[in-house]
C-alpha cells in the first residue's frame, strides 16, 4: 500500500522538523512543508496530499483558517489544525471550515496518530457518501418518470429533474417545500402525494389513477428507521397514458375482430407456437360439429388424420420462421364424429399484431367429403 501523504503547514522551523520526524516514525510520508498559507494552497493543488496538518497562525498575509477554507472549497482535502491557541475565538473561526481534528501544541505522537487515522477514516466515509449521493442523483435523473422523497409531514427531501420540470422550478427550489403546494396547484393528486398511505403499512403501495385526463402508475415506498417507524416515503410516478390508450384500442380492435368472425361461414382459428388453439370461431360447430370452445387449448393435430400430419407440420414450420408470411393450404380434417372432409384456406403468421399476436388459420370446408 502507498504511504499516506501529509502536507505540513508550519512557519516555525523547529516545530516543522519535529513534525516531520514524528510523522516519518509513524509511517507517514511528509510530501512538503509550507511556512505560509499561500504556499499551503499551492502545494495542496500540486501535490494533492491525503491530509494537511495546518497551523492557524502563519507568516504571510493568509492565516491557516483562510488557507483551509480555500483548500476545502477547491480540493476537499481533510485538514487537522495544529495550534497553541485554545480560546473560544479561535475555535469558533476554525469550526466554520469543518476541520477533521484540532490538536493543541505541544503534541504527543499517540494523539497525532489517533487524530490522523480518525480524520482519514472520516474523510473516506464522506467520500463514499458523496459518491453514493451523486450516484443516486444520476439515477434519479436518468429516467423521465417522476421520483421524489418526502418526510411524513410532506416536506421534499429529494426530487428528480422530471418533477422539477413539471413544476417549472429547479431541483433546489423544491427541496424543503411541501408536497401539498403541488396538490393545491393541481400538479399532483392527493393520492400521488401519499395522503392515502397507511403509516403502519409494511409493503409498498402501488395503484393506478387517472388525473388531469392522464393515467399514472404510482408506487409509494415506506422508509423505516431502526425502530420500524415510517419516517419517509419514496414516491415513483409513471405516466402510463399511452399504454392505457393502446390497451383500449386493442380491446376495441379485438371486439371488432370477434364481431367479424362470429357470423362468418369460414372457420377461423388462432394458434399458439405449439399449434394449440387459442381461439376458434363459432363456424367450427356449424362446419365440423365441434362444440364451441371444445378445441381451445388442444393441438391442431387432434383434427388432422395421421397421414396429413407431415404436411401440416411442414406448413407450420415454414410459417413460423417467416413473420408476416401468408400461405395457402389444402388438407383433410376430421369432424366431431371422425368423418373426413377437405379443408382449403390460408394460414398467416400474425405474431406481433397487437390484436391477434398468433398464427391465424382461415379455412372453409368443401361440400363433398374426402375419400
Amino acid at each position: 500500500m502507498n504511504e499516506t501523504k501529509i502536507l505540513v503547514v508550519e512557519d516555525e522551523a523547529v516545530t516543522s522538523m519535529d513534525l516531520r520526524r514524528s510523522l516519518t516514525d509513524l509511517g507517514y510520508d511528509v510530501c512538503a512543508i509550507a511556512p505560509t498559507g499561500e504556499m499551503a494552497v499551492k502545494h495542496a493543488g500540486e501535490l494533492r496530499p491525503d491530509l494537511i496538518l495546518m497551523d492557524i497562525m502563519l507568516a504571510g498575509k493568509m492565516n491557516g483558517i483562510e488557507a483551509a477554507e480555500i483548500i476545502k472549497a477547491k480540493y476537499r482535502i481533510p485538514v487537522i489544525y495544529l495550534t497553541a491557541y485554545s480560546d473560544d475565538r479561535f475555535l469558533a473561526r476554525a469550526k466554520i471550515t469543518e476541520p477533521f481534528g484540532y490538536i493543541l501544541k505541544p503534541f504527543r505522537e499517540l494523539e497525532l496518530k489517533t487524530n490522523i487515522e480518525m480524520a482519514l477514516y472520516k474523510h473516506s466515509m464522506e467520500h463514499a457518501l458523496r459518491v453514493s449521493e451523486e450516484t443516486t442523483r444520476v439515477l434519479l435523473n436518468a429516467i423521465e418518470d417522476i421520483l421524489f422523497l418526502v418526510d411524513i409531514s410532506g416536506r421534499f427531501l429529494a426530487v428528480n429533474v422530471s418533477l422539477a420540470n413539471l413544476v417549472g422550478k429547479n431541483v433546489q427550489e423544491l427541496i424543503g417545500s411541501n408536497v401539498s403546494d403541488l396538490v393545491n396547484r393541481g400538479i399532483l393528486s392527493q393520492k400521488m402525494a401519499g395522503w392515502n398511505a397507511n403509516p403502519i403499512q409494511a409493503t409498498p403501495l402501488c395503484f393506478e389513477e387517472k388525473f388531469n385526463e392522464k393515467w399514472f402508475e404510482v408506487t409509494l415506498y415506506p422508509v423505516r428507521n431502526p425502530h420500524d417507524d415510517v419516517v419517509l416515503y419514496a414516491v415513483y410516478i409513471r405516466n402510463i397514458t399511452q399504454n392505457k390508450n393502446l390497451e383500449e384500442q386493442s380491446r376495441q380492435n379485438e371486439e371488432y375482430f370477434r364481431s367479424l368472425v362470429e357470423d362468418t361461414s369460414d372457420i377461423i382459428a388462432i394458434l399458439n407456437r405449439d399449434t394449440t388453439l387459442r381461439y376458434d370461431s363459432p363456424s367450427i360447430n356449424r362446419s365440423l360439429g365441434y362444440p364451441s370452445g371444445h378445441l381451445v387449448g388442444k393441438a391442431l393435430s387432434g383434427v388432422i388424420p395421421e397421414e396429413e400430419l407431415p404436411k401440416i407440420q411442414s406448413i407450420f414450420f415454414e410459417i413460423m420462421n417467416n413473420p408476416g408470411m401468408v400461405k395457402p393450404f389444402h388438407l383433410k380434417v376430421k369432424n366431431y364424429t371422425g368423418e373426413l372432409f377437405t379443408m382449403e384456406g390460408i394460414i398467416s403468421n400474425l405474431y406481433g399484431n397487437p390484436v391477434i399476436d398468433g398464427i391465424v388459420l382461415n379455412g372453409w370446408i368443401k361440400n363433398h367429403r374426402s375419400v
